[in-house]
């Protein structure tokens, strides 16, 4: 492939939209997607799509059917991810209201006001907009998010207790009173929807460490009910349910399935990306790591069509296997239908995953050529809170043997003979720490947005990331970070690399990455640093994607032609 097919190959990728729904509005649709090459809030009215953001927006929530606005924040300081919080309406109208120059992690609304969590260097706190006054109700633990409110009552969820493997959630009022709950001490639970006096949980705690359920928490009695949904027989690993439209999303080894008050919904095999329903008809938007996102309806005698359209590409072929470790590590395999050499992709997070969904970092890969593998190493979600915090206190432990054993895997099955390591956030630290600790595993490496040394992160962080740090390291273990850092293991590097990363990152600072970047200097290594000006860590639009993804589709052609 030229370069100039490599170029065109990868915008006409990356363009490819994406589309999650969101809710209604006054029985509107309303749903995020990138069909103008940001990412934007639309709304389906009378059957035409219509924009309702001016320009990229960084953190969305979920719409108040009843109302005919949406709150929104969106980056103001070229990706450094400091906030302001907008208002969008169906009429396409927009409004930047009061809010301070914080970094805003989650927000919710009801007809009179905005709460939000937001993050300064010093504390994390939350805050109500009303009537277009701004005030701060109370500082809270920095790993916190608020998730919905009424006339009375703010409801959110956070490593609440000082407990890195467990999460509560918090009942507060406006004079600023807060109340931490849990229905079991370690458990996982999550306050996500309120209705009154009734908060709608997601918890783990009849099941600790595998599946969780819903539960309903009554304020006035303070007890906990089993949501019974009759029928519904679904073994999920993960699940959400909609008390206001009945339905559920329940997920398992990476993909999901939809049901109506229990009856399951014949959905094509991927994941889906939400539902709601407006009268007698249930809106999905829907995506594999093979078939880009739609829009799908489903009608009242269960007929379903698509309304909003994609694109069609043939990517290859998947399949889902679990690579054993001392652990089960589930693992997606992405083939091209003609043989060329693989790429372990590593996901960020480290709380995340790669499921079956169209990935907008993978797609690109397998489009020009490579198979890729990407394993959900220990501390993934989609496989129980047990999995999920097994690499609490051990970041770059446990988890690079089960990538490294994946690694194997490729060898062993003859999907490769030529192998290398790519990720971004996370992932990129992943890849910088296995070039470094099992150097002779790999043929070359790729890094994106990595962090380099944790120590210095730690302190560059504001109070979000600092609360990330040591709930990841199980306190301010400063000797873990530097022991689990990958500039104390740069030496040891004998790969080709190709690191990327933003100059306004804040999440994962540049200047580390930047002192890795002088050790492979001194000590004669073999690299390309290609530095993004004005972007952050989050991707908002195609351009942003592009700028990332194009100096790692140049290495690895010229990797090809050595």
């Amino acid at each position: 492939m030229e370069y100039s097919e490599l170029i065109k190959l990868l915008e006409e990728t990356v363009r490819i939209p994406f589309y999650a729904i969101l809710g209604k509005l006054k029985n509107n649709l309303i749903y995020l997607a990138t069909s103008e090459g940001e990412i934007s809030i639309y709304a389906l009215i009378g059957g035409k799509n219509v924009k309702l953001t001016k320009s990229p927006i960084a953190i969305s929530t979920r719409p108040k059917s009843s109302l005919d606005f949406i709150p929104f924040a969106r980056d103001v300081e070229k990706g450094k991810e400091i906030h302001a919080i907008h208002i969008a309406n169906l009429k396409g109208e927009e409004f930047q209201i009061e809010s301070p120059r914080v970094r805003i992690s989650s927000l919710t609304y009801d007809d009179k006001r905005i709460v939000f969590t937001g993050s300064s260097q010093n504390e994390t706190s939350l805050y109500v907009i009303e009537n277009g006054k701004l005030s701060k109700l109370t500082t809270i633990p920095p790993f916190s998010f608020v998730t919905d409110v009424n006339e009375k009552y703010i409801i959110g969820s956070g490593v609440l207790k000082g407990n890195p493997r467990s999460q509560e959630f918090f009942i507060a009022d406006f004079s600023g009173n807060i109340e931490i709950l849990t229905p079991k001490e370690g458990s996982v639970t999550n306050a996500y929807y309120l209705m009154g006096n009734k908060v709608y949980l997601i918890s783990d705690y009849e099941t600790p460490g595998e599946s969780y359920w819903i539960y309903i928490y009554d304020i006035e009695s303070k007890k906990y009910d089993r949501v019974e949904i009759p029928g519904f027989e679904f073994k999920a690993i993960e699940i959400y349910y909609d008390p206001e439209d009945l339905l559920i999303i329940a997920k398992k080894d990476g993909e999901s399935r939809l049901f109506d008050n229990g009856k399951e919904i014949n959905t094509p095999k991927g994941t889906i990306s939400g539902a709601t329903r407006i009268g007698d008809e249930i809106y999905f938007s829907h995506s594999s790591l093979v078939s880009p996102h739609k829009i799908y309806k489903v009608s009242r005698y269960g007929k379903i069509e698509v309304v909003v359209d994609n694109r069609k590409v043939d990517v290859g072929e998947v399949e889902y296997v679990k690579v054993k470790t001392d652990v089960e590590v589930p693992t997606w395999v992405i083939k091209r239908k003609i043989p060329g050499n693989t790429i372990i992709y590593i996901h960020g997070g480290p709380w995340s995953e790669v499921d079956n969904s169209w990935n907008l970092l993978i797609a690109p890969l397998v489009l020009a050529g490579y198979n890729v593998i990407a394993p959900n190493y220990r501390g993934s979600t989609g496989y129980g809170s047990k999995f999920m915090f097994m690499n609490i206190g051990d970041a770059g432990g446990g988890d690079l043997r089960d990538v490294v054993k994946v690694r194997d895997y490729a060898i062993e099955t003859g999907i490769t003979n030529k192998v290398g390591i790519m990720g971004y956030s996370y992932g990129g630290y992943m890849t910088l720490l296995a070039v470094g600790k099992e150097p002779d595993k790999w043929d070359f490496g790729i890094a994106g947005a990595a962090v380099a040394d944790w120590v210095e992160m730690y302190d560059l962080s504001d109070s979000l990331f600092r609360g990330f740090m040591e709930i990841l390291f199980n306190g301010k273990n400063i000797d873990l970070m530097k022991e689990r850092s990958p500039i104390t293991y740069v030496r040891n590097v004998k790969v080709p690399l190709c690191i990327i990363h933003s100059q306004n990152d804040t999440r994962t600072p540049l200047n580390p990455v930047m002192r890795y970047i002088q050790e492979l200097q001194r000590t004669g290594k073999t690299y390309e640093f290609h530095v993004i000006p004005n972007l952050g860590h989050a991707i908002y639009k195609v351009s942003d994607a592009i700028d990332i993804l194009l100096p790692a589709l140049i290495f690895l052609k010229k990797l090809e032609e050595q």
